[in-house]
């Protein structure tokens, strides 16, 4: 297990001109290079790999002063920086995160009801709440208003979790529906799409640490997760796996997705936020991603990127192949299965 973790770090920190490095280009700031810059964050929090912390320091060093275009996924990586100066005490770092933060809350485009809109770098999505946005903006708004002590932010965060249990959750088996468009007043294909769910696996398994959110916040997300997490323990495959449309099992099975939903509930139950029952599940889940990773640290079985799709044949006939975003979220779970094995 730690030779797979050391074998995925070593090739996402690769240079980026290094042909070793074929996944992932960590020159570029979106949201794929801001996934993996959290595992190697969340690496460095359990060793102290001081490797880590340096590549950390000059990814960000190196990139702050060239303009970045603004939106949802680009927020990503500003969940490490605010996690970085929390660290270092580098003002520099919390004054970007500021500027990012009063972007966000200001100038961001917003649907109906104030629910960011999922502006990507080639759509804007108009009118349209993503499950992805949780993770991506989210829980940067969250860490932000923890770091900064200013409760606008962290006020923002518990509205914008709010919203998206409010119009992404399913009353019926606390799935999450890929997206919502405000326009069409409907979730589109009304697809359970395994990736776009764990995103939300995640980031309630995270907001605690992240931030002292308001006890009746707290406790309507981690009731939402509860109630997703049982849904997805009655869908697992018997390999271990989910398949990218959580309901039909006639859709293949992904790994991405699956290794978010086992690293949101392995840590879910380290932390008592799931019951002990959950273990099981998770460990095969975590397990049967880890059988997916290759000695190169390439991980198969990944969907590629997917748009919200008006029906589900699209989502299952999404192309498989080795991304940069499957190594990171697989990146996430073997830090956190390290913690599992380091109690045991």
């Amino acid at each position: 297990m730690r030779k797979v973790c050391a074998t995925i770090l070593e090739q996402i920190m690769r240079e980026p001109d290094d042909p070793g490095n074929a996944l992932l280009n960590m020159d570029v700031w979106d949201w794929s290079q801001g996934v993996a810059l959290y595992g190697i964050w969340k690496y460095h929090q359990l060793t102290g790999d001081k490797t880590c912390l340096a590549y950390l320091t000059r990814w960000f060093d190196g990139k702050l002063h060239a303009p970045a275009v603004r939106n949802v996924n680009t927020t990503a990586p500003l969940l490490t920086l605010c996690c970085l100066y929390e660290e270092t005490g580098n003002r520099q770092y919390l004054d970007f995160c500021l500027a990012w933060g009063d972007w966000v809350l200001h100038t961001m485009p917003k649907t109906e009801m104030g629910g960011i809109q999922h502006v990507t770098i080639d759509s804007e999505n108009v009118q349209q709440m993503w499950a992805d946005t949780v993770f991506m903006t989210v829980l940067f708004l969250a860490k932000l208003g923890a770091v900064s002590r200013q409760k606008r932010f962290t006020d923002e965060a518990s509205r914008q979790l709010m919203l998206h249990i409010r119009f992404l959750a399913d009353l019926k088996t606390g799935l999450w529906y890929h997206g919502w468009s405000f326009l069409r007043r409907d979730h589109f294909a009304g697809a359970f799409w395994a990736r776009g769910n764990c995103w939300f696996t995640i980031a309630a398994a995270e907001l605690e640490e992240l931030a002292q959110v308001d006890g009746w916040v707290r406790d309507m997300v981690l009731d939402a997760y509860r109630m997703q997490a049982a849904s997805l323990r009655f869908m697992q495959a018997p390999e271990g796996l989910w398949h990218t449309l959580l309901d039909h099992p006639d859709s293949y099975l992904e790994t991405s997705g699956s290794a978010g939903f086992a690293y949101g509930m392995l840590r879910g139950v380290r932390l008592g936020y799931l019951d002990a029952s959950f273990r099981d599940a998770a460990a095969r889940a975590a397990h049967a991603v880890l059988r997916q990773v290759g000695a190169d640290g390439a991980v198969r079985g990944v969907s590629y990127g997917t748009i919200v799709a008006e029906d589900l044949a699209y989502y299952k006939h999404v192309e498989l192949r080795p991304a940069g975003y499957g190594q990171a979220l697989a990146l996430l779970l073997l830090v956190e299965m390290i913690r599992w094995e380091d109690r045991l």
